[in-house]
Parts: C-alpha cells; sequence; structure tokens
C-alpha cells in the first residue's frame, strides 16, 4: 500500500523547494493513466502474465467456456426424454420404443459426461498453474517497484504494510485470477449457452426470460459496487493495523521490559475495528446480491411456465419445449447463483489488485534500477556541499541544514561532530542521495551527482550506520553482501579471501572462527543472535570488504567496548587510506586523529579545523573534550598507551571476544517443547472457531436455521417443478384444467422465491455478522497470543516479526474459507441433499436408491480432492511465508540495501524463493484437478443412469411421469449440488490449516507467562536491594557456551553498579536476567529477598526501567511515547521535567507542534540520539526503584551525554541503577563498577580502587584517556 498522502506544507515558500518535496512524497508524473478502477485493475493484473501464461489462459479460458456450454445441452436432452415420456403416456410409442429412446438419450449423456471431463480438467489447471504464475510476477513486481522508491516514501510506509501487499492481498488475488476466475467463466458460458439453446427452442419466451438475466446482472453490478467500495476501506484498515503488529512484535523486548502488551493489543484493535465495520457492510452487500441471484430464478420458473402454457394451447409450442426453454434459461441462472459466492473472493482479488497496482505505478524520483546519469571513469573522492539546504518531506517546518558549505578532501579523514540532531547524519543521507537538498548543489569531483547515475554513484561509498542491521542468513554471507556485486567472486576461494580480510580489518575474524559454525553461524532475524558490539563489526567489514573510494562511518564504533574499538579503529585508520572518509562520531578519541573535524550545530557549521587547531580556539570543541575526561590516569601511563598504539591489528588482545554471547536469543527450552503443531482436522476447526464465536453462537444459529430453510426451497420446488410440467403437459383439450394448475403452481413459484430470498439474506446478515466477528477475534486473540510469549519465541526463523506479521494478515482471513457464504452455501447443499433423499424415497424409492448412489461417488472424489489440496496448501503455505519474511526483512532494512545498492540481488534470491514455491505446486495441481473434474462430470454420469434406470421404470409403467420427475429433480439436483460444495476446496482447505495453526499459537503457554497471575510475591513495594547468586546461565540454542559462569553480586537499595568489559563478556545478559527475559539455568536472582521468578513477571517489571543500547519508539506523537509503559496518570510538569533531565525538553519545544509532534514508523522522522534521549525520559517518567542502563547514552553526543548523565546521577540516589558501558567517563563515579569477562566477575570496586589495582579495568581506562593524546 501507498503511503498516506503528505501534502506541502503552506511555510515552505521557496518554489525549488516544494518541488523538491513534492517530487519525494508523491513520486514522479506516471507514465501511464494510474489504474484507480476495478476493471483496469483486472487487465492490468494480466499484463504480469508471459506468453506462456496467455497461452494457457486462452487454453483455459476456451476450456472453461465449453465446458460451462455443455451443461444446458443436458436440457435439451431433458425435452427429448419429456417427450419420449409424454408420447408414452399418451399411448402414441410402446413401452419397447420408450426403452430404445431411452437407451439413446442416455448415451448422449454419457459423451456429454467425459467432454466435461476433459474440459473442466484443462480449465482448472490452466487457471491454477497461470494464476500462481502471474502472481508470482506480481510479488516480484511489488517488491521491486517497493525497494526502488526513494527513502522518504518508507516515511510513512511500514514493513507491515508491504507485508500485508505482499501476502494477505497477493493470496487474494491469485485466488480471484484462478480458482474463481473459472468458476465465472463457466457460468457465463453457461448461461449464454442456455440462451442460445432458449431462443432455439422458441425466440417469444426465451426473449420473455431474458429478464432473468437483466435481473441478476443487475444485481451483481449493484452489490459488485458497493462490496468493492467497502473492501477497499476495510484493506485500508488492516493494512494499518499490519503496520502496528510489525512495529510491535519486531520490538518484542521493548514490549514486555514495558509491560505494554495490553496497550499495543488496544491499538491494534482499533484498526481492527474498522476493518470489521466496513467488512461487516462489504458482505452485507454481498449477501443482498446472492439473495437476489437465488430468488430470480423461481420467479422465472414461475413466468415461464404461465407464459408458456399460452403458447402450448395457441399450439406454438409443445410441452417438451416449454420444459427444455424454462430448464435452459433456470441452468443459466443457476449457474449464476452457484458462483455467487465466489464473487466475493473475486470482488476482494479487484480491489487488492488495485492497491497493489497503485504502489507498482508509483514512479519514483530516485530510481536505483534507472540506467541514466553519468558514470565517471576514475574517481578521486573530491566531495562538496554548496549552499545547500534540507527540508526532510515529513518534517516540512524543520530545516535541518541552512546553506551549509563543506568540502571533503579527497583520500582526507573528515569528522562531522555536534550535538544530536545538528543534521550530521542528514549530510551522510543527502552524499548517498536517500533524499534531495531543497536548496545548493553536491559535487563529486566537480559532477553534480544528481546528475550521476544512482546505483553508480552509491557503489562508490561504503555507509556503516550507528544501528547496526544484519539479514537473516549466515555471517559469510552478510559480509559478502558489501560486494557491488555479491556473487561476483569467481571463486569460492576468493570469495573466503575477501571475507576473511574484511573480518580481520574489523578486528571480528577471531571473534568469528570461536563460534561452532564459524563464518557459516546464522546470525538470526535482524542480527540479533549477536550482540551489539559483533553486529557492529561485522557490519564494519561487510562495508569495507568492496575497498570502496569514499567510506561513510555515522558512528560506527558506538557499540563497541574499549578494546573492540580501539582495534577496529586501527583498522579503519588503515582502510581510510586513499579514501575520502567522512567520519561521525560522538566519542571524540575516534576522531582526533582525522585531517580535519566539522563541528556542527543547528544545521550549521560552527568550527573547522583539525583536532589540535580546534582545541587551541578553546571553542565549542574544546568544551566538548572536556566533557570527555576521565580522571585517575597517571600521566606516564597515558603516555604508554600512546607508544601502543602503533601495535597491529592482528597481534591485539582478543581473548575477550573469543567466548560467543547470543546477547539477544533467548531461552526456550520450554516454548520448543510445548509447541507441538496441531493437525488439520475439522474436530479442530471447530475448537476454534467455537472458542472465537461463542458469543454470536444464536446469531450463527439463526443462520443454520435459515441455511436449512434455503436448502429445503430446492427439493420443494423439484415437487412444484414435476407438478407444473404434468400441468404444461395436458391436452389442449383440457385448457380449463391445465389454466387453473399452472396458475396455482406459478403462484407457488412466487411465494418460492419469496422465501429463497428471505433465507438467503438472512443467512448473510447473520453470517456477515459472524464472520467478522471471527475474524475480529482470530487476530486480537493471535495478537495477544503473540505478545504473550516470552522473549524466547521470537528468536527463531519461523517465529520473525516478518513471519509474524504474515501470520496474523492471512491466518484469520483463510479462516472463514468456512464461515459466512461459503458456509452458508456449503449447509444449503446439505439440507438440499438430504430433503432431496428424504423425498424421493417417499415418492420412489427404487429410482431414489439408484439416484442416492451417485451422490457417495461425486462426494468421495470431493472429499479426497479436499484431503489432497490440504497437503498442497501446506506446502504452499510455508514457502509463502517464506518469501514474505525475506519480503518483510527487505523492507525493514530498506537504507541498508539502498547503501549497499542490493536491489537487484535480493530481486534475484526473492525470485528464487517464488520459483522453488512454484515447483512443488504443479505436481498438486494436476493431481486435485483431476479429482474435481471427476466430481463435476459424474454429474452427467448420475443423470445418464437416472434417466436410464427410470426409463425402464416407466416404460413398464411402474412409476408415472410425476414419480420419475420428483425424484429426478430432488436427487440430481442434489448431486450437482454435492459437486458445487467441493469447489470451495481450497477455500475449505485453508481453513483447517488456519484452525490448525491457530490452535497451536493459542495452547502455546511460554515459561516465563504474562498471563499467569498464580505466582506467589508482589513486587508493589520495593527498597531495590538485588541480590545475584551463582547465577549461571547457557543459550539454549548454544547449550556449549557457558555466557555467565556462577556470577554473583549484591547491590544495596540506591546503589548505582556499573558492568563493563568486552563485548560478549556478559554484561547485557544480566540485564536480561534481571528484567526476567529468561530465567538463570543456575542459580537465583532475589530482589528484596524473594526469588524473581516466583514473583508474578508483571508486577516484578513494572519496578523495572530498562533503557537499551538501541532506543526503541512507537508510531504516534512523542507525548504518546513518553507516557508508554506508564499506567499512572502522567501530569504535564512531570513529563516537562522527564524531558529536561534527558535533555531533550529543547528540542521538543523548537518543534512546531511540540510534544504532539509524530515521530514516524520506529522513530524513523528523530536522530538516534534524540531517540535516546525520549526513551531515557521515559524510563524517568516510571520512577521505578530499580533502573536498567544498557549503553543508554552511547548514541548521544557529548553535552547531552553530560546533561543526561547529571540527571541521572540524580535519580540515582533515589532508586537502584545497573549500568553497561563502554563509555567509561559515565560510570566513574558508581558505587560499585564490576569488570566481567568471559562471564564471570574479574574485578569489583570503585572507580579509584580499581584504578589503584591496576588491572584490567586500569587498562580500559588508559585505553579511553584523551589527555596527552594528540599527534
Amino acid at each position: 500500500m501507498s503511503p498516506s498522502r503528505t501534502s506541502i506544507d503552506p511555510q515552505v515558500q521557496d518554489e525549488h523547494a516544494r518541488k523538491v518535496l513534492q517530487r519525494q512524497i508523491d513520486g514522479l508524473p506516471a507514465s501511464s493513466p494510474a489504474t484507480n478502477s476495478s476493471s483496469a485493475s483486472a487487465r492490468t493484473v494480466f499484463a504480469y502474465a508471459t506468453p506462456f501464461d496467455v497461452l494457457l489462459i486462452a487454453a483455459s479460458t476456451l476450456s472453461a467456456i465449453i465446458a460451462g456450454a455443455l451443461n444446458p445441452l443436458l436440457t435439451v436432452i431433458y425435452g427429448l426424454f419429456v417427450r419420449s415420456f409424454q408420447d408414452h403416456a399418451d399411448g402414441r410409442d410402446t413401452g419397447a420404443a420408450l426403452s430404445s429412446n431411452v437407451s439413446e438419450f442416455t448415451l448422449y449423456y454419457v459423451y456429454l459426461g467425459i467432454a466435461e471431463f476433459v474440459f473442466i480438467y484443462i480449465a482448472t489447471v490452466g487457471f491454477y498453474h497461470s494464476g500462481e504464475r502471474i502472481t508470482r510476477n506480481l510479488r516480484r513486481a511489488y517488491l521491486k517497484a517497493t525497494i526502488r522508491q526513494n527513502i522518504a516514501f518508507f516515511d510513512s510506509l511500514n514493513a507491515g504494510q508491504a507485508t500485508t501487499h505482499i501476502t494477505s492481498d497477493m493470496n487474494v488475488i491469485q485466488e480471484g485470477i484462478s480458482s474463481k476466475i473459472a468458476l465465472c467463466l463457466t457460468a457465463l458460458a453457461t448461461f449464454i449457452s442456455a440462451v442460445v439453446i432458449s431462443f432455439i427452442m422458441y425466440w417469444k419466451l426465451a426473449l420473455i426470460l431474458i429478464s432473468t438475466a437483466v435481473l441478476l446482472a443487475g444485481a451483481e453490478s449493484v452489490g459488485g459496487i458497493f462490496a468493492v467500495k467497502y473492501s477497499k476501506q476495510s484493506s485500508a484498515a488492516l493494512s494499518k493495523g499490519s503496520a502496528v503488529a510489525e512495529e510491535v512484535i519486531s520490538s518484542i523486548r521493548h514490549v514486555n521490559a514495558f509491560g505494554i502488551q495490553k496497550v499495543m493489543s488496544q491499538r491494534y484493535g482499533a484498526h481492527l475495528a474498522t476493518a470489521e465495520k466496513w467488512g461487516v457492510k462489504t458482505r452485507l452487500a454481498i449477501a443482498v446480491m446472492i439473495g437476489t441471484i437465488n430468488a430470480v430464478p423461481y420467479l422465472s420458473y414461475g413466468l415461464a411456465f404461465w407464459q408458456g402454457s399460452r403458447y402450448v394451447v395457441s399450439g406454438e409450442m409443445s410441452a417438451s419445449s416449454v420444459v427444455t426453454t424454462t430448464m435452459a434459461s433456470i441452468i443459466g441462472a443457476f449457474a449464476v447463483g452457484r458462483v455467487a459466492p465466489s464473487a466475493e473472493s473475486f470482488i476482494h482479488s479487484i480491489a487488492h489488485a488495485g492497491v497493489i497496482l497503485k504502489a507498482i505505478a508509483r514512479r519514483s524520483p530516485l530510481d536505483l534500477f534507472d540506467t541514466e546519469g553519468k558514470q565517471l571513469a576514475s574517481v578521486l573522492g573530491d566531495l562538496e556541499l554548496q549552499n545547500v539546504s534540507l527540508v526532510y518531506p515529513s518534517r516540512q517546518t524543520v530545516e535541518v541544514l541552512n546553506r551549509v558549505n563543506l568540502q571533503f578532501p579527497a583520500n582526507k579523514v573528515t569528522a562531522l561532530v555536534g550535538a544530536s540532531g545538528c543534521g550530521k547524519s542528514s549530510i551522510i543521507g543527502l552524499l548517498e542521495r536517500f533524499y534531495e537538498p531543497t536548496g545548493g548543489v553536491i559535487t563529486l569531483d566537480g559532477h553534480q551527482i544528481n546528475d550521476l547515475n544512482l546505483n553508480w554513484l552509491r557503489q562508490q561509498m561504503s555507509y556503516v550506520n550507528q544501528e547496526p542491521l544484519l539479514f537473516n542468513r549466515s555471517i559469510f554471507a552478510n559480509i559478502l553482501l558489501g560486494l557491488k556485486d555479491p556473487a561476483g567472486p569467481g571463486s569460492e576461494k576468493e570469495a573466503q579471501k575477501l571475507v576473511y580480510n574484511a573480518a580481520r580489518i574489523a578486528n571480528a575474524h577471531d571473534l568469528i572462527t570461536a563460534l561452532p559454525q564459524g563464518y557459516q553461524t546464522e546470525v538470526g532475524a535482524k542480527g540479533l543472535q549477536l550482540s551489539g558490539g559483533q553486529r557492529q563489526r561485522i557490519c564494519i567489514a561487510r562495508a569495507v570488504i568492496s575497498n570502496p573510494k569514499i567510506l561513510l562511518l555515522d558512528e560506527a564504533t558506538s557499540a563497541l567496548d574499549v578494546r573492540s574499538e580501539r582495534a577496529v579503529q586501527l583498522g579503519l585508520d588503515l582502510a581510510a587510506k586513499d579514501r575520502t572518509t567522512i567520519v561521525i562520531a560522538h566519542r571524540l578519541s575516534t576522531v582526533r586523529n582525522a585531517d580535519r573535524i566539522i563541528v556542527m550545530s543547528h544545521g550549521s557549521v560552527l568550527e573547522r579545523g583539525s583536532h589540535d587547531d580546534l582545541i587551541s580556539q578553546k571553542g565549542v570543541y574544546a568544551r566538548l573534550i572536556e566533557t570527555q575526561q576521565l580522571g585517575g590516569v597517571p600521566e606516564e601511563e597515558k603516555n604508554t598507551i600512546l607508544e601502543e598504539e602503533n601495535m597491529d591489528v592482528a597481534i591485539l588482545d582478543e581473548k575477550a571476544d573469543i567466548v560467543y554471547v547470543n546477547e539477544h536469543h533467548p531461552e526456550r527450552r520450554e516454548v520448543v517443547a510445548a509447541e507441538t503443531h496441531t493437525r488439520p482436522t475439522f474436530k479442530t476447526y471447530l475448537q476454534v472457531v467455537g472458542r472465537l464465536n461463542r458469543d454470536e453462537a444464536p446469531v450463527i444459529i439463526a443462520g443454520l436455521a435459515l441455511c436449512i430453510l434455503a436448502g429445503f426451497v430446492i427439493p420443494a420446488q423439484s415437487v412444484f417443478f414435476a407438478e407444473a410440467i404434468t400441468a404444461v403437459s395436458l391436452p389442449a383439450s383440457h385448457y380449463p384444467k391445465l389454466r387453473d394448475d399452472v396458475n396455482f403452481w406459478c403462484l407457488i413459484f412466487l411465494m418460492i422465491a419469496i422465501v429463497a430470498f428471505i433465507a438467503w439474506v438472512g443467512q448473510g446478515i447473520c453470517f456477515s455478522y459472524s464472520t467478522e466477528r471471527l475474524v475480529h477475534k482470530a487476530r486480537a486473540e493471535s495478537f495477544r497470543s503473540i505478545l504473550r510469549q516470552s522473549v524466547a519465541f521470537f528468536d527463531t526463523k519461523d517465529h520473525s516479526s516478518g513471519a509474524l506479521t504474515s501470520f496474523l494478515a492471512t491466518a484469520p482471513t483463510d479462516l472463514t474459507g468456512l464461515s459466512g457464504a461459503i458456509i452458508g452455501a456449503i449447509l444449503t447443499f446439505v439440507a438440499t441433499i438430504a430433503a432431496g433423499i428424504v423425498l424421493s424415497l417417499a415418492i420412489g424409492w427404487k429410482l431414489a436408491l439408484v439416484c442416492t448412489a451417485t451422490i457417495p461417488v461425486v462426494t468421495g472424489c470431493g472429499y479426497i480432492r479436499l484431503r489432497m489440496l490440504a497437503l498442497f496448501d501446506s506446502k504452499v503455505r510455508k514457502t509463502h511465508e517464506e518469501a514474505a519474511m525475506y519480503a518483510n526483512e527487505i523492507v525493514t532494512a530498506i537504507r541498508s540495501v539502498a547503501a549497499l545498492t542490493l536491489e537487484a540481488h535480493v530481486l534475484e534470491e526473492y525470485s528464487v524463493i517464488l520459483a522453488t514455491q512454484a515447483a512443488r505446486s504443479l505436481r498438486s495441481i494436476l493431481k486435485a484437478s483431476t479429482l474435481y473434474a471427476a466430481s463435476q462430470s459424474f454429474t452427467f454420469f448420475g443423470a445418464a443412469l437416472a434417466f436410464w434406470f427410470g426409463g425402464r421404470l416407466v416404460s413398464s409403467d411402474e412409476y408415472s411421469m410425476l414419480q420419475f420427475y420428483i425424484c429426478f429433480a430432488a436427487l440430481i439436483s442434489g448431486a450437482q449440488v454435492a459437486g458445487a460444495v467441493f469447489s470451495y476446496a481450497p477455500d475449505m482447505s485453508k481453513a483447517l490449516h488456519a484452525g490448525a495453526d491457530l490452535k497451536t499459537l493459542f495452547d502455546l503457554v511460554p515459561a516465563i507467562d504474562t498471563w499467569n497471575d498464580s505466582t506467589s510475591g508482589s513486587g508493589t513495594e520495593s527498597s531495590g536491594r538485588i541480590e545475584i547468586v551463582y547465577a549461571s546461565f547457557r543459550y539454549p540454542t548454544r547449550p556449549e557456551r557457558l555466557v555467565l559462569d556462577r556470577f554473583s553480586v549484591s547491590i544495596q537499595p540506591g546503589q548505582y553498579v556499573a558492568l563493563v568489559g568486552a563485548s560478549g563478556s556478559g554484561k547485557s545478559t544480566v540485564i536480561q536476567l534481571l528484567v526476567r527475559f529468561f530465567d538463570p539455568t543456575e542459580g537465583k536472582i532475589f530482589v528484596d529477598g524473594q526469588d524473581i521468578s516466583q514473583v508474578n513477571v508483571n508486577e516484578y517489571r513494572r519496578l523495572v526501567s530498562l533503557v537499551s543500547q538501541e532506543p526503541t519508539l512507537y508510531e504516534g506523537s512523542i507525548r504518546d511515547n513518553l507516557v508508554l509503559g506508564t499506567e499512572r496518570d502522567v501530569s504535564g510538569e512531570e513529563i516537562v521535567q522527564a524531558c529536561k533531565e534527558a535533555n531533550i525538553y529543547e528540542f521538543i519545544t523548537s518543534l512546531p507542534d511540540g510534544f504532539a509532534t509524530t515521530v514516524g514508523t520506529s522513530g524513523t522522522l528523530l536522530s538516534g540520539g534524540q531517540k535516546q534521549r525520549l526513551s531515557i525520559a521515559r524510563a524517568l517518567l516510571r520512577k521505578t526503584k530499580i533502573l536498567l542502563l544498557d549503553e543508554a547514552t552511547s548514541a548521544l553526543d557529548s553535552e547531552s551525554e553530560r546533561v543526561v548523565q547529571e540527571a541521572l546521577d540524580r535519580v540515582e540516589k533515589q532508586r537502584t541503577t545497573i549500568a553497561v558501558a563502554h563509555r567509561l567517563s559515565t560510570i566513574q563515579h558508581a558505587d560499585l563498577i564490576c569488570v566481567l569477562d568471559q562471564g564471570q566477575v574479574v574485578e569489583r570496586g570503585t572507580h579509584a580502587q580499581l584504578m589503584g589495582k591496576r588491572g584490567a579495568y586500569h587498562d580500559l581506562v588508559q585505553m579511553q584517556s584523551l589527555e596527552q593524546r594528540r599527534t
């Protein structure tokens, strides 16, 4: 779905700026008319068909038309039977002659049955296969259209919306252009064939009965218009809901830590309520349409016999011609009626296609697939900004850059420093052409970069972001993605050499080789199976592997510990040689050796020069330096560390990184044990539906009663139809009786039409409400059940945010495959069969038994087809989920994809996933289509058997014509209905699987259960005393690695305890144990003397506030995000005070909308530092007794860090604080500092005490000291 349209703010006065912003918001003018209409949508979908698909569709269309056209031919043969029976009854033919005629006519039925089987098979296989191929092309086109968009497009598009379009919407489209279109074409051909036959029989009566078609077409047209309109509204609401779901699931640790599951469920539920409202209206429109379609044929019966009797009396028609004309018209009408439930799917597919095609049609102003633009023969690397201004399209009232002039000389290192939000990262974004400047120009070697080919330009640069993001694949594959062509290395040995060298530069080689799977270790979704520092080093390796001419480092070492930072910095210093390097950093120790340092503030340049020049000026830079000083280091020892800077990267101390720590991968032993997948059975389905639709039971019961009533209509009309045939077959000499009888039965047909309309519309109303409630509750309950799971659940590949968002989009919808219009049709058909059998047995048991025998054969074929489709759907579903997960990952990481120019590569990988699914499905389609064709052709064979045996009974005068007509009409229509039931087999199969998947989720009980209120103890009152006693921990996925080894610490109320050490030493694991993301495998954790594993987890987490190194914000206003997780009423004064303490208040008040400013999806409209300060303010607002800080100030500039640290120092006196930090300046005043190495505490004490020991902490301090390190 395209993001919601943003208008240009009136405050943007400059015309050029307005055009630039408008271009980024709306894209370039479309090269073709927008596809807004439904018909245009349907036509354009087929534009994605290949020549083979067109040939397949043509053959399938022709076959479907022939198959449909054959059906009315039954009426011609039926008319011949009627004439023969009448001749025999009138004494014109002997019993032998009748028997001979019956045998001849029976063969006609057999021939039609064989032809029907062949053509139905071809049509079904062709449409299913071509539908899948076309949708595969459409999926690829949508992903391509999405990833080629400019970054501004994604400021208002959530990955969840993209996932919904590529899964749920595409599934609806595929269904609409395969099985449903086949049914529609067959029905249309049946109708046309019926009309032709009717006109051949007698044009006057046929012309009168054509009014049936007009009524049906009008009903479908009006119903379709309203259904499409309402369906679009429902789809839009669901897309917004999917955006919320993806945002929440992707930040599940934050959701758990702050206990906001209920709040987020309510936010998700609000969108579901809107979707339900429009969904009910959609189904009501379709219900009225279906009711009309089912009532009109009975009106046509009455009209046909009433007018036909007059033609018979006048000698213009025979009784058999009246019957043939009438039945042909009715078969055409009923064909349309039978396909009516499928109209719902087809209408939905058209509506969804319009949204998809509109997104595909958007032309990006910054299109990486565009081949236009210059490519320079050689690149020196001189970059220059000339009077550059920048306003973001999503925040037009804030000028981020104001006429900036900057030069980045070739082969030099230029550093950008300054407060968060001053425009540093915006310059990187402009150089990468993520956004367009609203004023000025940017040049590379004297050429304006907007004249250069975008793909080529980005390939000259490598970009490392401050929020490291890896893709869900192996470490080796992740690093290889940094090449211009990831498939480029000619041999595996060459690729290995490139990857290993890049990893060594990033100080990651030894860390990687220590893992059990080495470079083939899977990193998980977003790389979360690695610690932040480990991910950062792999990102750096990915950046340097391509040996770029321009290197862009945005806080590239912010997540690293002291040793790793120093080692990586040396590697980057080496990598920076002979290339233009632009560094953004808050740790000024990493940029002191830069050739030039630029100090920025509020989008302007304040100072520029070398480190020494700026220090001598004693300006802003000098003050920033002072705030990062560490005390307590003897002068001579600072000199010692300077002498060590020239050491080779290979001999650095890497011991701390040998232990692999999956600091984000949770405990899941209990979860895995509990997750036994439920088999897809009707019993399971009924259990799930019964649980969800319990409150709607009275409405469902009413709907079922109306279904039974609708089902009785067909057997009842068979009696009336037989009586009408008998009446119209009377000799003209019996005119008074003929007219009286015909008039009476025509009046009965009118009454049946009214009953049918009430029954069908009534059940439609009931099921519209109950079905939409079912979908709503299924989605809401699924979302709640997902949020119930402990963090263990979410690190498996099958439970990534993309997979779960896809599940929420598809499974509840698939659950309706046995509800609503479909279950109404199925139950009606069952009632029809049952009533027909009872009636026939009462009228003529011999013929009834023979005709009834055909029903199990048809039903058996349908059941076997259903079982095959269930197996087929399960395989295809898994592949579709894999494709959805991949697409979600790509859209979520779109900035990384764009910076790495991976668009063509990811499209190729996505195509391979789709091709794998196609290969699996064709064989199943062939088998299932065979059985479906058999079930449809058995209608002809059943009719042949009935006429052959019935003819023998009539010719021997054992049965009357009336008995034969009633039994035949009741049972053969029942057999036809049995075949029609299994046209919904795909929907039924999906429903059964959805029911099984939902039951599996609903029954899943996590080890740490937020729904469990049975645990003892209460955390409402606490002093904040913490004791960790001999805690050991192994991640279940890496049981061979001991992350914490008998870790113990005692923390008194109000103490400030710091955890320091190398990446992977276990620091963040301690934090996660304290938040109870999982429990220690050995040992205990006590808070106020209570074992926290025995305290209600929700009560306990209300005592704890967590600020992690990767800040999390949600779509909404700044105020909404600040109060999130705070259950008490928060006053405006409290919010202002917390924001001041977090040094974010001035920034908020500088925005036009202040606290009402929207932060964008996942806070994308704010800088990393701004998001971090808001996260800190949010934690302070909770006023908990325990504050956990995991690199809480790593993303802050020096001034913000100083102010925030002072605020934290003040509140630390009122609560117990445990902080993980790499910047030792932030924790030097801690009451207790614990130095961790390989999961153990190797040193503990105050800053002064540890400096006196001259041990591990002393060495870390030396490395971070800034004094005496001037070059």
